[in-house]
This record gives C-alpha cells, sequence and structure tokens, in this order.
C-alpha cells in the first residue's frame, strides 16, 4: 500500500482524491490545501465524495511530518515557480516521491536551467527520493505520444502537436485571465504573451521529445495570435468583454538543423464560435509530415461530457497511475525517458466511485 499525500485540491487535484481513495494499492493520508477555508474539513467532502477520514491541513510542517512514500503536488505553480520547486525540495528532502503537475517546465527540469536541476537532484538524494513531472498537454500529448509514434517512423519532417479546446467552462480565474490573457485587450501585457515565460512552459517538451529522438535543438520559435470578441458574454471563470481576447493560438517551435521540426500549438476557445477559421476539435491531433505520414487525433468528452473536466480528470489520472512506477524508481529525476510505460492499472476493475 503507497501511502500518498494529495498537496493542492483544485480541480485536477479533487479528481486525484477521489481517484486514490478508490483505487487498490494506494491509500490517501494527508491533504494541503491553500485556502484557510478548507483547512480543518475532511478532503474528500472538498473534493465531493463524502468524508474519507483525512483532514486537510494548512500547516506545511505537518505534511513534512507524515509518513508517506508519495506526494502528488497539483497547485498552479505557473504563477510561482520558484516557490513551486522550494515545495518540492523540502518535501524529496523529507523522503518523499513526488509526482507534479504544478510546473509544465519541471516535466524536462533542464529546460527551467542546470540551477533547478541541481537542487531537485540534491534534495533527491538527501531523501533517497525520485521526482517525476507530468500532465496532459504537456506532460502526455506532446510528449508521450510523438514517442509512442517514433518507432514507425523511417524520416521525420516536422512533428505538430496542438491541443484544441474550449475552456469556457474552467473555473480558474487566475489561470484563464491572469496567465492565459482571455478578456485582456489583445495589446495588454500578458504572462503568456511573453515568449521567455511561455518558453519556461512549452520548452520542456520539445526538449524531452528531442532528446527521445536523438536530435539536437538549435533555437526556438515563438507564435501568438488572438481575437477579440465584438459582445460580451459569460464564462465560468468570469466576463469577457467586448473588443477583448476571446480565442488565441500560441505555438513554440524548436528549430533543428536549421529547420522547423517540432511544434506545440495551443488552440483555446473561451466560446465554440470565436475564431471559426481556425482547426476546431475537442482533444489533441499529432501530425507526423514524413516516411510514413501519420495523424495520430485523441478525442475527449466524446459523448458530450465537459471537456476541460475530462482534462483535468485525465491529468489527475496520469499522475495518479506514475505514483507505482516513481516510488519503484531509484532515487533522482525521472522523467518519461527514465520510466517504464506508465499504464491504467486496475481501470478495468468496478470502481467504487463510477464517474
Amino acid at each position: 500500500m503507497l501511502r500518498t499525500i494529495q498537496w493542492a485540491t483544485g480541480t485536477v487535484g479533487r479528481h486525484a482524491v477521489a481517484a486514490v481513495h478508490d483505487l487498490p494499492g494506494l491509500e490517501l493520508v494527508g491533504a494541503y490545501a491553500y485556502s484557510e477555508a478548507k483547512a480543518g474539513r475532511d478532503v474528500g467532502e472538498i473534493a465531493g465524495i463524502g468524508p474519507v477520514g483525512v483532514i486537510a491541513t494548512h500547516d506545511i510542517e505537518e505534511i513534512l511530518a507524515l509518513d508517506a512514500d508519495c506526494v502528488l503536488y497539483m497547485p498552479q505553480g505557473e504563477m510561482n515557480p520558484t516557490g513551486a520547486v522550494e515545495d518540492i525540495c523540502r518535501l524529496l528532502a523529507s523522503g518523499k516521491n513526488v509526482v507534479s503537475t504544478a510546473v509544465t517546465g519541471l516535466i524536462y527540469p533542464l529546460s527551467l536551467g542546470q540551477e533547478v536541476v541541481d537542487r531537485l537532484e540534491r534534495a533527491c538524494a538527501e531523501g533517497a527520493s525520485s521526482f517525476h513531472g507530468t500532465g496532459i498537454e504537456p506532460g502526455w500529448a506532446a510528449e508521450v505520444l510523438p514517442l509512442t509514434l517514433s518507432p514507425l517512423l523511417y524520416r521525420t519532417d516536422s512533428i505538430l502537436v496542438q491541443e484544441l479546446l474550449d475552456y469556457s467552462t474552467y473555473d480558474s480565474t487566475d489561470m484563464v485571465f491572469g496567465i492565459m490573457g482571455f478578456g485582456k485587450h489583445p495589446d495588454e501585457p500578458v504572462l503568456m504573451a511573453d515568449p521567455i515565460v511561455a518558453g519556461t512552459a512549452f520548452r520542456a517538451p520539445l526538449m524531452l521529445l528531442a532528446e527521445g529522438l536523438g536530435a539536437t535543438i538549435d533555437d526556438f520559435v515563438f507564435d501568438r495570435r488572438v481575437t477579440v470578441t465584438d459582445e460580451p458574454f459569460e464564462t465560468k471563470a468570469g466576463l469577457i468583454e467586448a473588443g477583448t481576447v476571446s480565442a488565441q493560438r500560441f505555438s513554440y517551435t524548436a528549430i533543428i538543423d536549421g529547420r522547423p521540426m517540432l511544434t506545440v500549438e495551443h488552440i483555446t476557445r473561451m466560446r465554440p464560435d470565436q475564431a471559426p477559421d481556425w482547426p476546431t476539435g475537442r482533444g489533441w491531433k499529432v501530425t507526423v509530415e514524413g516516411v510514413p505520414s501519420m495523424v495520430l487525433e485523441s478525442r475527449i468528452a466524446t459523448h458530450g461530457e465537459d471537456e476541460v473536466d475530462q482534462g483535468c480528470l485525465g491529468t489527475a489520472m496520469h499522475a495518479v497511475h506514475a505514483i507505482a512506477p516513481v516510488c519503484a524508481a531509484a532515487p533522482g529525476i525521472r522523467t518519461f525517458l527514465d520510466l517504464p510505460i506508465i499504464a491504467g492499472r486496475d481501470i478495468l476493475r468496478r470502481h467504487a466511485n463510477q464517474r
């Protein structure tokens, strides 16, 4: 039984709580909540599954003192990546393995610089623990899917990974307005309009993929395009005013041997009718130009469910299923290139919480 702590109880974290409580081989033993209103409450009630006997705390020292095998670290770390790395290092040094969805750059920590790698490795050595960064995009579509296709390929001219989603039901105001810049005027400074900031998220999957394919990246190119709405409309995160950003597509491209070879692109709307001339879909698409040429489409919410919520569920499950292989791994940073295939063990069984 792998004793597991849940760190943060947002949308992804609540899905993770339900999964850890339900799946065999895992035991939920602790929970950290940022909100004072959540501290002192049963984390099962916070997650909407009823009491599970684990009380959320706002005291980091309580979490560090717990006897646990793994921490699922799931705050929105993009707002404070330095603080996230500090938290993670403290957890690792305390002897707990960490699986994180918080900072996409940590999917391939070298993308954040050698100093971050060194700090993580020192913490892993101190605690004899392992660290793994994961997610869904980045964290699965841009890394795992192309690597899975690659054994079939003889020559590749380019790989394009696209995320196509409607974020109108995503209830994170910080992410939608503060980081992504929806509801802002096109020329307003926002985090995702800054190539350096955007690069902290999207260099990681490109660097990991390049290493996995035996290539060296010469440079990166960033592109961001937006469209604005001519009428105001409400979303779960808040009001999108007329004349502000209602859809955007941004991409990061790795230049290899002087050619644009690897691209990650997000095409995100706050209402389905925005930017009708851009590609549409519900999920992720990998397009390989080469020999053979291939297109792999991964659709989500195929029965009309909330695609953002199901994407958050997928993100949580990718982390939950990584707990066992990360706990079994040798101490140190462990990316997708170091771990065995992360399989969805026990997904065929009948679950107590039918979802």
